[in-house]
């Protein structure tokens, strides 16, 4: 009868430790430390006249008052031709977005994969300007073919359509299928 009296009484105990409220979540440093207003999981449009031209999206987006920059996190950048087609999708770990030029750059092992012949060029960072019809990077680029053909560089740079992609100063066994 005692153990069945012991067990009882552990039992409520451990229900009344169930009923304790957790500790308010608190924003860590860096966060508490942004002055602006943060958009978790951000989807937004870049349109010309009308015509859907590119999807952003990041996991945390944090917009300034002062500024038409976005600084985005785990992001990701689709831009799409004039018949609403996936031209290419560029991923990175950061990045910044001007809302008003619709200027890209992204950083941290960015890939940017092209649709058109399945091919994937890896950079540290890769910046798109739409005034330009310009996509390029100034960091050392991996070119990857469908074929597993790479060619790797110093930079690259490409006209949006990617019917134009240049890799500059080739180095290394551009010919050879990995």
């Amino acid at each position: 009868m005692r153990q069945r009296g012991l067990a009882v009484a552990l039992a409520a105990l451990a229900l009344g430790a169930c009923e304790e409220t957790a500790p308010p979540v608190v924003a860590n440093d860096f966060m508490q430390g942004i002055d602006a207003p943060v958009v978790f999981g951000m989807v937004s449009y870049i349109t010309t006249n009308g015509v859907r031209e590119g999807r952003v999206e990041a996991d945390t987006a944090f917009t300034f008052a002062d500024s038409t920059k976005v600084d985005l996190r785990v992001m990701r950048v689709t831009f799409y031709d004039a018949e609403g087609n996936e031209r290419a999708t560029v991923r990175g770990r950061t990045g910044e977005w001007n809302q008003d030029t619709d200027r890209m750059v992204a950083r941290g092992d960015v890939e940017l994969f092209v649709y058109t012949d399945s091919s994937t060029l890896r950079s540290s960072e890769i910046f798109y300007d739409p005034d330009i019809d310009r996509i390029w990077s100034d960091s050392a680029t991996v070119r990857t073919l469908k074929n597993g053909t790479e060619t790797r560089g110093s930079a690259f740079e490409s006209d949006i359509e990617f019917t134009n992609v240049r890799i500059l100063n080739v180095r290394g066994d551009a010919g050879r299928i990995f």
